[in-house]
């Protein structure tokens, strides 16, 4: 299986590059390979399966833009939902023993953490939203009674491949994905 490319907003603006330059390889294919007389048989094919190839990426690009939007609708639904508590608890000035409700509220945002990762990984979320999504998760995990608990759940491995040092090491992440 061939590693996927991020997904990209942006991408959606080299289609009619592609479309052009497409019809400018057959075009010259077609003049340099096929006989003069068979030439214009063979142009407006040529410029419609160029077309073609354009529009399927395009048409490609779309549903992937739609599945990032509900994905992005949903992860922030999500966290909008546990933003004031998670502010809560980073914000308690004494903090000795999490409350169980607090922590299934911290389960739940450490879940949301990594299943936002899951998707970045397997390139369904633009890069720049989850370096945005990467700063918030960097200021909750700076926090120490937050930090404990989340590294010692990182370390039960059932986090998608999730952990703290993704948040320190935001560029390498971003150049490895846009490389590949």
């Amino acid at each position: 299986m061939f590693p996927r490319k991020p997904f990209s907003l942006g991408k959606r603006s080299s289609y009619p590059i592609v479309f052009i330059a497409a019809s400018a390889l057959l075009v010259l294919g077609i003049l340099t390979l096929a006989p003069a007389s068979k030439q214009p048989d063979f142009f407006m094919p040529a410029v419609a399966a160029a077309a073609g190839l354009a529009y399927y990426l395009y048409s490609q690009h779309l549903q992937e833009t739609r599945l990032f939007t509900e994905l992005f609708r949903q992860f922030n639904e999500r966290y909008d939902a546990l933003n004031a508590d998670l502010n809560r608890i980073a914000t308690a000035t004494k903090q000795t023993m999490l409350e169980a409700k607090d922590k299934q509220l911290l389960f739940d945002y450490f879940n949301l953490c990594a299943e936002e990762y899951l998707y970045f990984k397997n390139g369904f979320i633009d890069p720049e939203v989850w370096e945005s999504w990467t700063n918030g998760m960097r200021y909750f995990s700076a926090i120490p009674h937050i930090s404990d608990l989340w590294i010692n759940e990182l370390a039960s491995g059932s986090y998608y491949g999730f952990s703290l040092d993704l948040l320190n090491s935001k560029v390498k992440i971003l150049k490895d994905k846009t490389s590949s």
